[in-house]
């Protein structure tokens, strides 16, 4: 069972990646603890008490003024910013063109940062808040085809680093999350008959991170409990060795 946060209730927290996976876990998870959540996706997504979700294409940068906005209008500062949407594409090396290029960039980092600084003024303005990005141990591991979506993920870590250092005299917080091998509904549709075993082999701990999992840390990172922690990131993949 999660922990409570009373300090949640009635905050407003963006959350990208929310139709599905560790994004709409998370989206839930909050809600759970009283926020109020303005999900976005390119997907329309399972919508809930506290959610208020918002299809949108997040490589389109110009419409991502405009939804911040009237996010915040709506629903108040933005205290906590969790960028959780990405594409895992895997692309021989070969097969790297520009345009595939600056997709997977598109995809994966840009619209990271373009939203920490859209939700920074209000952030600041109501004392503080958090950003918590999405990264993943698939560079650490050196998985093959994926020096873009590689970059990307290491590119968020850069991004943190730097977001921790420039807005943390704004009362705001950055930090990231690295997770393993997530059992996500698209990974349990797709997964080898021994992937499960597989997994199980490589971690220390002999079960299946699931999208809560990573959504509790999320939580955390963004809770009051974490009040002092900024530019880290947090591996969460059951100990692999």
């Amino acid at each position: 069972m999660s922990p409570t946060y009373p300090e949640f209730r009635g905050r407003h927290v963006v959350v990208t990646g929310a139709a599905a996976g560790i994004g709409l876990a998370t989206a839930r998870a909050f809600a759970a603890q009283g926020a109020i959540v303005t999900g976005l996706d390119r997907d329309a997504a399972p919508g809930g008490e506290g959610i208020d979700n918002h299809r949108i294409d997040l490589t389109e940068l110009d419409r991502l003024p405009a939804l911040i906005e009237g996010a915040v209008a709506a629903h108040g500062p933005v205290r906590a910013l969790v960028n959780n949407a990405g594409v895992d594409r895997r692309i021989p090396f070969d097969d790297l063109t520009p345009e595939v290029w600056r997709q997977m960039m598109a995809l994966n980092l840009d619209h990271a940062v373009m939203l920490a600084g859209l939700v920074a003024p209000s952030m600041a303005g109501a004392g503080g808040g958090a950003v918590v990005s999405l990264s993943s141990t698939a560079w650490m591991k050196l998985a093959p085809n994926l020096t873009a979506y590689h970059t990307a993920k290491a590119g968020i870590i850069g991004m943190t680093k730097g977001l921790a250092r420039d807005l943390g005299a704004r009362g705001i917080r950055a930090n990231a999350i690295a997770p393993g091998r997530v059992m996500t509904e698209r990974v349990e549709a797709g997964m080898a008959p021994d992937w499960v075993a597989q997994t199980h082999e490589i971690q220390c701990l002999k079960d299946m991170i699931r999208p809560a999992d990573i959504a509790d840390c999320a939580l955390w990172l963004s809770s009051e409990a974490a009040r002092m922690l900024t530019g880290q990131v947090i591996v969460v993949d059951g100990g692999v060795v």
